[in-house]
């Protein structure tokens, strides 16, 4: 059974070469069992079924995470019919050896999805991304300091905007905001500061506010909190201290429609709006595609320059980000990132090749220079960055 990124290069072919009647099914046991009733032993058997249904009907099988399967396979409407229906079939009947009498138990509506890639691919290909950053969130280290946390409440939300009211823009920038460069560095030379990057800093915002809260896992509600900071970035811009190179903002996509990013715009000179790149999320883009159309228009009709941040290594070659009219992507470092990067060498070659800059970033390792250097990469960011450009590290 295949791997997530074995999925991603599947999709990539596939996208490169549309196929009619070529479909990607979802079996889900993450979202329609409960999770006392996941068992090694259970999820076992359903992978062991799933690659059996896949073998029989010549497709490829995948595995997305510890207890959720992928298919990919070519077949016709009412094949597919029938293999969606085989597939519920035998994972209920396994679920009821294991548990009898559960039944009720399960969402079967959750259990088996499918997508056909040929009308409905950037649906896919979401689905596929928020694995990937599921993926990436379990391998980072817990937040908070040993404790019991809580989960994001809307009362922590209310907590920020009053902070920034009481505060104002300046003091508020001053304590919160942070920024980093994004830098140019060929063939192993010196970092050349190119961009910077400006962000409400959410360690430091815990500290004061709410540092027993668990960050992680609180859904949609983060989401929102996270809505709440654009809004507060963009209303404090104007107090930012720029340097003479590009500067960019993270948002979210539906950021782009509030009064906030209205006034930013209004408000901003057109030569300063020239040197701002707004950078989204990749799984927020493809979740909101036809908001991001409309945003997209919005801000390349001011000169300003959209960036794709959050692109894993398994995920690079998903979305085609020319398309999007990305000028750059920021592609995530991470332990065992160098194998998969390599995998994904022709994806980034044709980034490159269509104008899209990719920037490697979360940068910590010297391995993550050589091996983006060997890679056509010549743009980072990162911690082990921020200590190359350190004058007092000279």
């Amino acid at each position: 059974m295949g791997s997530l990124s074995d999925l991603v290069r599947e999709l990539g072919k596939w996208r490169e070469s549309p196929v009619a009647d070529v479909n990607f099914i979802v079996v889900s046991v993450s979202s329609a069992m409960p999770e006392n009733k996941r068992t090694p032993e259970l999820v076992g058997q359903i992978k062991d079924g799933v690659a059996a249904q896949t073998l029989t009907r010549g497709g490829k099988a995948f595995e997305l995470s510890d207890c959720d399967f992928g298919i990919v396979v070519q077949l016709g409407e009412t094949s597919m019919i029938g293999m969606v229906r085989d597939l519920k079939v035998d994972m209920l009947r396994t679920f009821e050896r294991h548990f009898p009498g559960s039944f009720g138990t399960i969402d079967q509506t959750r259990l088996v999805l499918s997508y056909d890639l040929q009308g409905n691919y950037r649906s896919a290909a979401d689905r596929v991304a928020r694995y990937a950053e599921e993926a990436n969130e379990k391998a980072q280290p817990k937040q908070g300091g040993g404790g019991k946390l809580r989960p994001l409440t809307h009362a922590d939300i209310k907590s920020v905007m009053r902070a920034y009211e009481k505060f104002g823009s300046e003091k508020f920038i001053k304590t919160f905001v942070r920024s980093q460069d994004v830098c140019l560095a060929v063939g192993g030379g010196k970092p050349d500061p190119v961009m910077t990057e400006y962000f409400i800093s959410m360690d430091l915002l815990r500290k004061p506010l709410f540092v027993d809260v668990e960050m992680r896992g609180s859904g949609r509600l983060f989401n929102e909190f996270t809505l709440v900071l654009d809004q507060i970035l963009l209303q404090a811009f104007d107090k930012l201290t720029l340097g003479e190179i590009r500067v960019s903002l993270n948002l979210n996509v539906e950021s782009v429609f509030t009064e906030a990013f209205e006034n930013f715009i209004e408000r901003t000179p057109e030569e300063t709006l020239q040197q701002v790149v707004f950078e989204f999320r990749q799984s927020n883009i493809v979740e909101n595609f036809d908001e991001f159309q409309v945003a997209r228009g919005l801000i390349r009709a001011k000169g300003s320059h959209i960036a794709v941040d959050q692109i894993f290594p398994q995920t690079v070659g998903l979305v085609d980000l020319d398309f999007l009219g990305a000028s750059m992507a920021k592609i995530h470092w991470r332990n065992g990132a160098e194998e998969v990067l390599w995998e994904r060498e022709r994806a980034i070659k044709s980034l490159i090749d269509n104008g899209v800059l990719p920037v490697l970033i979360r940068v910590d390792q010297e391995k993550a220079l050589e091996v983006g250097d060997k890679l056509g990469i010549t743009m980072y960011q990162g911690f082990l960055i921020d200590d190359l450009t350190n004058p007092e590290a000279e």
